[in-house]
């Protein structure tokens, strides 16, 4: 009986820390373009009082309108909204959306 309570519990432990292991967490954010680093590929989001660091990978897709666009369209004043995924603590972009630019009108 003692044996069959041990192997119960194991297996719960065990299927929990691999249901862990599943889908990285989706989420999405919204704010003007801070700045955006080059070098660290790195996206710095403001909202409000808040701010976000994304990271822009070579799979993130950026879009502005119904157009493609490369990692130069994020400059500072632009508004984005970003789809990404959790990577540790990382946020690491999967598709932003660019809208105009803050000069045009």
């Amino acid at each position: 009986m003692k044996r069959l309570l041990i192997l119960v519990c194991a297996l719960a432990i065990g299927s929990s820390a691999f249901a862990a292991q599943g889908k990285p967490v989706k989420a999405s954010y919204s704010g003007i373009v801070e700045k955006y680093d080059a070098t660290t590929k790195t996206l710095t989001i403001k909202r409000k009082d808040k701010t976000g660091e994304f990271v822009i990978t070579d799979s993130s897709e950026v879009v502005q309108g119904s157009t493609k666009a490369d990692a130069s369209a994020f400059t500072a004043g632009r508004k984005v909204d970003v789809d990404f995924v959790m990577d540790g603590a990382k946020k690491i972009v999967q598709k932003a959306k660019l809208g105009p630019s803050p000069t045009s009108k």
